[in-house]
């Protein structure tokens, strides 16, 4: 019999975490995964940790892509993680220089994160497909991460689970075949993103590439249509969502034991 997966909370709004006590909900997701400059500080960081383990439930640490200035922010997230004497918290890496940074914090550990797991997730993919000969459409169903090379890589950085979206054209892994486990995300699934953020500029500067303090993207979802396919994409700030297709049945036997429940686009 299959075991039920877990379900995580993908908190947007650090006070939605206090609200969580008996959802069914056994860890929380916080931070940014999409713009260094939305991290929060490591008071702020640590407030919601506090609340998600009164709570019986364990933490995992969203982080983005990131600049120098970026990885010295995260750098102090990570250093005030290590010091607490809670156990199981998870970093959710989406730059390969932050995971080099949590080579030094070993107490902490590394998630592979939606930005460097190579899905495809256009919202165009699923008309691709139809016309395809089965080796071709598992192309666009396969995370690829199931190769021996990118599992060696992946050993060695002590990565144990990577982060997956359900695209609409759905998807299918083997990833027992590695000795890797997966999460699975409800609602939206992501599609790209850039550092490039219109929602940075203030009428003279891109601001995401000096440090944003205008957060235009917390208030304002830009959807975005195309003749070409049917789902509209959903653009907060410096990045592009469109709906997430349904959870497949068999995920246990793709080796997924976490379901992570996003209420909103982060």
């Amino acid at each position: 019999m299959a075991k039920t997966p877990e379900k995580a909370f993908y908190a947007v709004n650090p006070a939605s975490v206090r609200k969580l006590e008996g959802g069914g909900y056994s860890r929380v997701y916080f931070g940014a995964e999409f713009c260094q400059w939305r991290l929060p500080s490591p008071s702020v960081m640590l407030k919601v940790l506090r609340a998600a383990h009164e709570q019986g439930m364990g933490f995992t640490l969203l982080t983005p892509w990131a600049t120098d200035s970026g990885i010295a922010r995260i750098n102090l997230l990570l250093e005030s993680l290590s010091g607490e004497a809670v156990k199981g918290i998870e970093v959710v890496v989406n730059d390969f220089g932050v995971l080099e940074a949590l080579r030094k914090h070993r107490a902490l550990t590394p998630v592979l994160g939606r930005l460097l797991v190579k899905q495809k997730r256009c919202p165009r993919i699923p008309g691709i497909v139809k016309g395809l000969p089965d080796a071709g459409r598992e192309s666009y169903l396969k995370p690829g991460v199931e190769d021996p090379e990118t599992a060696g890589f992946l050993k060695k950085y002590r990565i144990k689970r990577i982060e997956l979206d359900s695209p609409l054209q759905g998807v299918d892994a083997d990833l027992k075949l590695v000795g890797l486990k997966g999460s699975i995300y409800t609602t939206f699934a992501f599609v790209t993103t850039t550092r490039h953020c219109p929602a940075s500029f203030d009428g003279e500067t891109w601001q995401a590439f000096t440090g944003c303090r205008i957060k235009g993207c917390t208030g304002n979802i830009i959807e975005l249509s195309n003749p070409e396919h049917k789902e509209p994409l959903l653009m907060r700030g410096n990045t592009q969502f469109t709906r997430a297709g349904e959870i497949p049945a068999n995920i246990s036997a793709m080796g997924i034991d976490r379901i992570v429940v996003m209420e909103e686009t982060p």
